[in-house]
């Protein structure tokens, strides 16, 4: 036998093992019912979950009208209004003798982890109702129009796009302080598929919409598997290649939580370099950008910070140690920034993190985390939304009261 006719044996009976082999591997998998991730179309869509659709403007929102169950982290029945708001419905005319509260935010006020008459902004109208300054002369709606994932750039065209349909009284800005600097950075921010604001060679802060052309694979790097890269067909028929990319994915997004701990930390530092100093420029370029315009309207403005779960742990060893770990001098060091921000710029600045820390020191309980997902961290459970709601009722109601006092 000629080498070329041994190679070309040893050949097919290579690609004829490897190809029994995989043949044998699909029929094992589907036998044990071994399932991966399948590829929908070329479009890696950058909605965080079921309720949520690709938007042309905002990068993404909620479905109007979709419905279901939720327990991903926490347990809830999410209905989405005709308008694509996590609430009840409402019209746009204002009714008269009514106190409209819009509420812009991300995760934290979208609230899909808890029901809805357990949000923050849910109690808000209904203790808002019994401010001496209210009740009995006005009724008060609460809208919410918090959507996961959304950092300040989102919400300040949402603010245009959509609140000011509404005629609100009071505009309320839920900054969460883990992440909504990261998410106003093309820099720190992994998933691209968003608007951005940059400030042009004049200082002025204009939009940057180029996320529109971006072609699907490069939306976010780490929701993408190198399977992705392969035509639908064939992963679609393929259970090896549906685990394979499963298991990519499932690696990626275990680096991305070891990734994003590191990042975020860096929230609490002053800022370092370059990248990071334009964030924050960034975004409180966004706020008071924001405030202007709330002011334009003729309506009252009011930022919330959300505090980070590291911020607000009760085990007070627990919390130091973090710091130690990722060497923050101050754990308070955002909210102070913001804090003083308003000062400078005139409007009002209500930080949760440290009353939140006092509460949960006192009674040793958790603001945040489920039975079902991470303990004491991720999203405020449902003491985490009472809490928030007490005290964001307090300063609207006792800033509703000095302004019916007469001034001298």
């Amino acid at each position: 036998m000629s080498k070329l006719k041994t190679l070309g044996v040893n050949l097919g009976l290579t690609l004829g093992g490897l190809l029994m082999g995989v043949v044998i591997g699909e029929i094992g998998l589907r036998v044990a019912r071994v399932e991966g991730y399948p590829k929908i179309g070329d479009v890696v869509d950058s909605a965080p979950t079921r309720f949520h659709t690709s938007d042309r403007d905002l990068g993404w929102k909620l479905k109007p009208g979709v419905s279901g169950e939720w327990n991903g982290e926490g347990v809830s029945f999410v209905q989405v209004n005709s308008d694509g708001l996590r609430d009840r419905e409402h019209t746009k005319t204002k009714p008269p003798n009514t106190l409209r509260v819009a509420v812009l935010g991300d995760s934290f006020t979208e609230a899909i982890q808890v029901p809805v008459e357990q949000t923050f902004w849910s109690k808000l109208e209904r203790k808002l109702g019994n401010c001496g300054a209210v009740k009995g002369r006005k009724k008060v709606e609460v809208i919410n129009f918090g959507v996961q994932g959304y950092g300040t750039a989102q919400e300040l065209m949402m603010l245009r796009k959509k609140v000011w349909d509404y005629s609100p009284d009071i505009v309320v800005l839920a900054f969460f302080i883990g992440n909504d600097v990261i998410n106003n950075s093309p820099q720190l921010e992994y998933d691209h598929y968003r608007p951005f604001f940059v400030y042009d060679a004049s200082g002025k802060l204009v939009p940057d919409m180029s996320f529109r052309n971006l072609p699907p694979i490069a939306r976010n790097e780490r929701a993408v598997s190198f399977v992705d890269r392969m035509p639908s067909f064939l992963v679609n028929n393929s259970r090896i290649l549906q685990v394979i990319k499963k298991v990519d994915l499932d690696r990626k997004k275990r680096q991305l939580s070891g990734d994003f701990t590191a990042l975020s930390s860096q929230n609490f530092n002053p800022p370092q370099d370059a990248v990071w100093k334009d964030a924050w420029r960034v975004t409180e370029g966004l706020i008071v950008t924001m405030r202007n315009e709330v002011v334009q309207k003729k309506a009252d403005f009011l930022v919330v910070t959300i505090g980070d779960p590291m911020q607000v742990l009760g085990d007070v060893k627990v919390r130091k140690d973090l710091m130690t770990k990722h060497n923050i001098q101050d754990l308070y060091y955002p909210d102070r920034r913001l804090e003083k921000l308003g000062e400078r710029e005139g409007f009002r600045v209500l930080n949760l993190a440290e009353q939140f820390k006092g509460y949960t020191e006192k009674y040793q309980v958790c603001a945040h985390g489920f039975d079902n997902s991470i303990p004491c961290g991720g999203h405020w459970n449902e003491l985490g939304h009472r809490l928030a709601s007490i005290l964001i009722n307090r300063n609207l109601c006792e800033n509703l009261q000095q302004s019916q006092v007469p001034k001298k």
